[in-house]
């Protein structure tokens, strides 16, 4: 058994660790079963300093890796991807009636118009550092294109590998390989030589550091270490077949087996075996019911949901065990001693102490983004609680992947894929302690030729590739430390936000964004200035935390910056903007938080060179660092907009207080019931009648019709409390201008319609609300499909999508919605096919700017 805390006398473990600690260099970890792979994933997460995520191909590998699937976190479909450009979606014909046809596969246009990220998944995929992509093995090439085209596409790094995310590759391609069903392997085979991960475009273009961890900790026979190395490269010798199958018994009997365990290779077979050998035993079955907390789903439960067992039963450890004793590992066979209520008590062999074996608590997590601290963090979503055993006389040699046995019993001789002779034989410590049930035969012990190809072009990095990637990386880190690139694009979408709601926000707004805008670009003009200056000093052959001239030019720059940084938090923290709409207040605050966040902890970091650079500092500070408190809130109920000079001041405020009562109420942005301004002419002009109130901005026929007489009446009571007299024939209600207000009521009202669709509202409720069709819903929605804001999938299956396109593809974009509807089958209405075609024009505008 290999322990959890890294072998420092491993040199090529800690050559790893060197490239994933202090080089931003992509890693292929590899190594025979048992050196200690899994050791190096929990030694990385337990120590680096970079912002990282761990994924894996399968649910329960990525529990047991401490992550989440490579699916989840990337939103990927399952559909093949294909890594060229092409008309978007793809079915071979009649697909869409016959289920076992040709699946739909993947181009990048239709990959990217699939994911919709919120803010928090931009924000994970920006701040990424280091993604772990355990059991790389199992990762099909297509795959590993799909998470390249993500990160390139979501972080605007379309040039740089995983779009500038270190990657670090763990797994054995001599164990299972990937899952490439025929007809799948069909498509792909025209875009990749093998289903691998070294088949991917992505590392044929840029391949990694290959590290291979040769120590052995499982076996320590040498004769079963050379057979395993044999096998592994296709050149098993006569004397080691003849070796191996000296223990060949095919009538050896599992009872007398004295703690031997059986690999096999079907999941139906292992568990006949489990349930017969349990039935001869004479004692009560006890049933062990596992605790879920959601979210915990049903195909990663890595233990029994309902455990049964007996006293006398033989069981297996499915974890290694988490107390200082470490009495038990992944693996560890023994027989159950006694049972009482919930407590458990396990004999092995050859010791004398019985284990009391407790529950585990496997948990289901995924990623978040702390905003304040600027860090990527697991949250616990889901659990998974159960006694950490499983019958143990038999077990399929897929589920044997990770475990170690002292005695095994190995029916392979039914191996249907390459690499399961050798998972089941690399899964004992000895060959003394191996018996053969089936002979094993040439044919289940050849490993993919493709994969021998591949290790044979690799060779490990020396000790001036480590300082040169040394070197690469925090020259990297430095010039990122004093560029505000990022800073501009968020302060940029900030403006472009107030630009195209500008009668949505307070007086000045803009101008008060383009000032901080301009101090982030006059910053950013003296950074790439000093960017110039950097360049000639990184010359140099040493590294930067070795290069005095670089160190003192370091160090003099950081007061400058850092005082320019605080002039411009200051500007941040100062700035007054409003608006009504909750949901555009909602994307100014977290904007505005984003940007002050980013240039605070940019200053907090430059501020730790004043001594100069050291990277390990950087790093450390980086994962210490916590915002200071910053509170923005743009909404107008909150914080209200900026009207100068409010006449009736009394009468604004018992309007407004109406106002946002029934917003309250009905749960609805204040626009939607009335706008400050809207107040403010109220407060202004004094409407007495419904005809009046008609002429206030804002104000049309439906709301006068909901709310009118209720702003009414404090109106009137105000006016006769105080003797006032209407002054509604001050509205200026040229036809020029109410044409204007036609416009702009007609360009708002496809805005108000998603809005409230992002708010979770029902097409069916939006309607009701806002006193229109449905289908004229449909149509404002369909708008927002065809510019890329809404995924399709919001509206139409892929069945649906994929019949409707079939129809239409070849069409005349003239072809008419009534021709194409008589082609459609009954449950097809109008609206989908609207949703269809205003997402055929967004592919081909994509595609069209792709081309361009």
């Amino acid at each position: 058994m290999i322990s959890d805390i890294a072998d420092i006398t491993n040199t090529a473990f800690e050559l790893a660790a060197d490239f994933i600690q202090y080089t931003q260099s992509n890693v292929f970890l590899t190594g025979k079963a048992g050196t200690g792979k899994t050791t190096f994933l929990k030694y990385i997460k337990a120590n680096s300093l970079k912002q990282l995520a761990v994924v894996a191909p399968t649910g329960v590998a990525a529990i047991n890796a401490g992550g989440v699937t490579i699916h989840s976190f990337f939103q990927l479909p399952f559909s093949p991807f294909i890594p060229e450009t092409n008309s978007g979606i793809y079915f071979q014909e009649n697909s869409v009636t016959n289920k076992n046809a040709t699946p739909a596969i993947m181009d990048r246009h239709y990959l990217l118009g699939r994911i919709k990220l919120n803010n928090e998944r931009r924000k994970i995929f920006n701040d990424l550092e280091l993604l772990i992509i355990d059991e790389i093995s199992m990762v099909r090439a297509d795959v590993l294109d799909a998470i390249d085209l993500i990160l390139r596409h979501f972080r605007n790094r379309n040039k740089e590998p995983f779009g500038g995310v270190q990657v670090l590759f763990i797994g054995d391609l001599f164990q299972l390989p990937p899952v490439a069903k025929q007809e799948e392997w069909q498509i792909l085979s025209k875009y990749y030589d093998s289903p691998f991960f070294f088949s991917s475009k992505v590392v044929q273009n840029a391949p990694p550091v290959y590290i291979e961890l040769e120590k052995i900790y499982r076996q320590k026979d040498s004769d079963f270490i050379e057979i395993l190395n044999q096998i592994r490269n296709n050149h098993l010798t006569t004397y080691g077949h003849a070796l191996l199958h000296e223990h060949y018994q095919p009538n050896a009997n599992i009872n007398s087996s004295d703690g031997y365990i059986m690999l096999t290779t079907h999941n139906e077979k292992a568990d006949a075996i489990n349930s017969r050998q349990l039935q001869k035993i004479n004692s009560p079955i006890h049933v062990f019911e596992a605790l879920i907390e959601p979210d915990f789903p049903e195909k990663n439960y890595p233990a029994e949901l309902a455990l049964q067992l007996k006293e006398g039963a033989q069981v297996m450890f499915i974890k290694n065990d988490g107390d200082k004793a470490k009495r038990y590992f992944n693996g560890k066979i023994g027989i159950i001693e006694q049972i009482e209520d919930d407590k458990i008590l396990v004999r092995c062999q050859n010791e004398p102490e019985l284990i009391e074996v407790k529950k585990h608590r496997w948990e289901h997590i995924r990623y978040v983004h702390n905003s304040e601290k600027q860090q990527i963090e697991e949250e616990v979503v889901g659990a998974f609680t159960q006694y950490p055993l499983r019958l143990a006389w038999a077990i399929t040699i897929h589920k044997s992947q990770g475990l170690t046995f002292e005695k095994a019993i190995i029916d392979a001789g039914s191996a249907f894929a390459p690499g399961q002779v050798y998972v089941a034989l690399s899964r004992c410590t000895s060959l003394s302690g191996i018996i053969l049930h089936t002979p094993i035969n040439n044919q289940s012990l050849q490993t993919d030729v493709r994969i021998i190809q591949c290790i044979e072009q690799f060779s490990q990095p020396n000790a001036q590739q480590l300082f040169e990637a040394k070197k690469l990386f925090q020259q990297k880190t430095i010039l990122h430390l004093f560029n505000l690139n990022t800073s501009i694009t968020t302060i940029k979408s900030l403006q472009l936000l107030i630009e195209k709601n500008l009668k949505a926000f307070s007086e000045n707004a803009l101008l008060l964004v383009e000032d901080i805008q301009t101090k982030i670009e006059a910053l950013e003009s003296v950074a790439k200035k000093f960017e110039q200056q950097l360049f000639q000093l990184f010359l140099q052959p040493l590294l930067p935390e070795q290069n005095e001239n670089l160190q003192n030019r370091i160090q003099k720059a950081v007061p400058f910056f850092t005082n320019e940084m605080n002039s411009i938090l200051n500007s941040i923290k100062t700035i007054h903007i409003s608006t009504d709409s909750k949901l555009l207040a909602l994307e100014y605050n977290e904007t505005l938080k984003h940007l002050y966040f980013e240039i605070s902890q940019q200053q907090f970091l430059i501020q730790q060179c004043k001594h100069g650079f050291f990277l390990n500092e950087v790093l450390q500070h980086k994962k210490n660092y916590a915002a200071p408190y910053f509170s923005v809130n743009a909404y107008a109920t909150g914080n209200e907009q900026n009207i100068h000079n409010v006449p009736h001041a009394g009468l604004f405020k018992q309007l407004k207080a109406l106002r946002d009562s029934l917003c309250e109420q009905k749960k609805l942005p204040v626009y939607l019931v009335a706008s400050s301004n809207s107040l403010y002419e109220m407060t202004k002009f004094l409407p007495l009648t419904l005809q009046d109130l008609k002429k206030i901005n804002g104000f049309g026929h439906v709301k006068c019709e909901q709310y009118g007489l209720l702003f009414l009446d404090i109106i009137q009571r105000y006016c006769n409390e105080h003797n006032l007299e209407t002054q509604i024939n001050q509205v200026n209600t040229s036809p020029k201008k109410q044409a204007k207000g036609q416009t702009k009521k007609e360009s708002n009202t496809k805005l108000i319609s998603l809005q409230l669709f992002q708010q979770g509202l029902s097409i069916a409720t939006i309607a009701k609300e806002r006193n229109l069709t449905e289908a004229t819903i449909f149509k404002h929605l369909a708008h927002y499909v065809e510019e890329g804001l809404l995924p399709i999938s919001n509206f139409l299956s892929e069945e649906k999508l994929s019949t409707i396109l079939l129809s239409i593809q070849n069409q005349s974009e003239n072809l008419s919605i009534s021709t194409i509807k008589q082609k459609m089958p009954d449950n097809y209405s109008y609206a989908d096919i609207h949703m269809a075609m205003a997402h055929k024009r967004f592919m081909e505008k994509e595609k069209a700017d792709t081309m361009s």
